[in-house]
């Protein structure tokens, strides 16, 4: 007892101290995994600003040749300067924006700074952009003879026709304050590059000026990346930087490297930091959890010591009278120790064993009562509730029986008392010296007036499409006739199988359309609606109704309290005809909010589809 007592608690500080290690271990992984997605994050948002950027001053070069003023063959340079120094304010086209024709000529600059005489033919994209139409943004690109560092942004110069004619373009200085001020708004550790760079890995902006134009990319890492212009974590290595300080391969490094590409351009945003910091809190916290796990051991081995010695000889005594116990001997007595937990816990055996002693037998009896009397009550309530649900069943099929009966007993003697009423007035109608035809023709309108009456009460009480066509023509026909007739929009809809979607049992049928009768018919003369949903949809083993109206609404909880003065009725009757049904009933309405009325009914062998 006393070495399991030794090992149970050094291996409780084993395994909390394991658990703490890998909570704090997962935590930090969480942490790194956020971090990591916060840099990808930050990485888009800024491509998206830069996307922002470009684009918007795209559209000022395509204001040029949208502005209808454009006319490079009329020798006429007025409107020409004037679009392109309008396009020239406030973008960012420091250097200059241009005209080009189609032969890549300089016809018309703003400001004066490129001369007439200069191709540009030889720039990458221009030759596309005059044959293909498409806008285009280079790469940096570097003038000669001056070495001058530029970006080029062109898109198609188009005539009034539509023809392309030559190329609207703008010089951007990569040294663009717009650019590094988008990298520079974000604030980053001393260690950490966020840059800009082309296709080619130029870097066009960085945090540190003096990365800017140098080459970021090895083994064309980035132009790999760069062209599949998805958002990406990878890891990289920064040998390049140690190998300009002349620290060869022994300084080479680990870096993660967040990209985001742009959509405008074939650039990308860069955020990279070196890996060892990113993972320096998880490798501070494994030393740290391992010193405390160590010295939690060592002070749990003494603890575990000393308390067994006290703990393990009273609990022999107390085991010993507990096993006599369990051998049914409450005779013997357990001997009382002393004011510890072990003592109390001896006081508390013995007053147990002798209250068991005396009320065994008695709990024994009473136990078996309880149940018989449980046994009895649950029998009753099962018989009470099969005997309601039967009756209920009963005084529904009575209802619709009676409804039945009575459309049949008018159309098959109202009807034809009716039509041979109106064969006598056809043959008083041949006899005019008999009556005028001006009764005769009044007395039968009247009569097909009634008969189309008959006829409507034939419907309501039990419409013929239910039974011959089915619940889906019987709701359409319902529809048609509360809704349309009162300009009501309606939507109805059946979603599941055709298989699922065959006639269903009488029972199920004839409730269904009883619940969305009385819907439609509260709907049509209180909710003053303009649009109604209804939706019937066949599920494997289940079917749902949903009926929702935008009318005015009504008040629940007044509704339903108020159900003596006949209020809340139609809604109860819906209610119990879902219950009976096994269903689930819900409607959702507050006054000017509509209503919403959802209904779950199950497709059991007995109740379900009909094979």
């Amino acid at each position: 007892m006393q070495r399991k007592i030794i090992i149970a608690i050094i291996l409780t500080v084993v395994i909390i101290s394991t658990g703490v290690w890998i909570i704090g271990h997962l935590i930090v992984d969480e942490s790194i995994d956020r971090s990591l997605n916060d840099r990808l994050t930050l990485a888009g948002i800024i491509a998206k600003n830069i996307d922002l950027l470009l684009e918007r001053n795209l559209n000022r070069l395509y204001d040029i040749s949208l502005s209808g003023k454009i006319d490079i063959g009329d020798n006429d340079w007025g409107p020409e300067k004037e679009a392109l120094r309008a396009a020239y304010q406030y973008s960012i086209f420091t250097d200059g924006i241009f005209l080009l024709d189609r032969k890549g000529n300089v016809v018309q600059a703003y400001p004066q700074r490129l001369n007439s005489s200069v191709n540009l033919m030889s720039v990458p994209y221009v030759s596309s952009i005059i044959n293909e139409g498409r806008p285009a943004i280079s790469d940096i690109y570097t003038v000669e003879p001056k070495k001058k560092k530029v970006i080029y942004a062109m898109v198609p110069l188009r005539s009034k026709e539509g023809d392309i004619v030559g190329v609207v373009g703008g010089e951007i200085d990569p040294t663009n304050l717009r650019f590094n001020e988008i990298i520079k708004s974000v604030t980053a550790e001393s260690n950490t590059y966020m840059e800009i760079v082309d296709s080619h890995g130029i870097i066009i902006a960085s945090n540190n000026p003096k990365r800017i134009f140098t080459d970021s990319d090895h083994n064309k890492f980035l132009q790999t990346i760069i062209s599949e212009r998805k958002p990406i974590i990878r890891t990289c290595h920064r040998c390049h930087l140690e190998n300009v300080e002349g620290r060869g391969d022994a300084g080479r490094s680990t870096d993660i490297l967040a990209f985001a590409p742009l959509e405008t351009v074939h650039w990308g945003v860069s955020i990279v930091q070196p890996e060892k910091d990113i993972f320096a809190p998880a490798r501070r916290l494994n030393k740290t959890i391992l010193a405390i796990s160590i010295g939690s051991i060592g002070i749990a081995l003494i603890i575990a010591i000393g308390m067994s010695k006290g703990i393990v000889k009273p609990i022999h005594r107390l085991i010993d009278a507990t096993h006599k116990i369990t051998r049914g001997d409450l005779s013997a007595a357990i001997e009382f120790g002393g004011r510890d937990e072990i003592g109390k816990l001896s006081s508390s055996f013995e007053i147990m064993r002798l209250k068991l002693s005396d009320s065994l037998e008695g709990l024994h009896q009473y136990n078996v009562q309880l149940e018989e009397r449980v046994l009895e009550r649950t029998k009753r309530i099962k018989e009470s509730h099969e005997k309601v649900e039967k009756l209920l069943k009963k005084v529904m099929s009575v209802q619709e029986e009676e409804r039945k009966r009575i459309a049949r007993g008018l159309h098959d003697d109202t009807m034809q008392s009716l039509s041979a009423l109106l064969m006598k007035m056809k043959m008083f109608k041949a006899y005019p010296e008999q009556i005028s035809v001006g009764k005769i023709n009044e007395m039968q309108k009247i009569l097909f007036d009634t008969l189309d009456g008959i006829h409507n009460i034939i419907q309501n009480l039990r419409p013929s499409v239910l039974d011959d066509l089915g619940l889906e023509s019987a709701v359409r026909w319902l529809l048609d006739r509360h809704l349309g007739d009162k300009g009501i929009t309606y939507f109805f809809n059946v979603l599941g199988e055709l298989e699922k979607r065959s006639r269903l049992t009488p029972g199920i049928e004839i409730s269904l359309f009883r619940i969305i009768q009385e819907s439609v018919i509260n709907i049509a003369r209180h909710a003053s609606a303009e649009n109604v949903f209804i939706i019937l949809k066949y599920l494997s083993d289940s079917m749902s109704v949903c009926i929702e109206d935008d009318g005015c609404g009504i008040d629940l909880a007044s509704v339903l309290k108020n159900e003596e003065e006949g209020r809340g009725l139609g809604i109860l009757g819906m209610k119990e005809r879902v219950y009976l049904l096994d269903g689930r009933f819900q409607i959702c309405s507050m006054p000017d909010s509509g209503t919403r009325i959802d209904i779950w009914i199950p497709l059991t062998p007995n109740s379900g589809v009909n094979v």
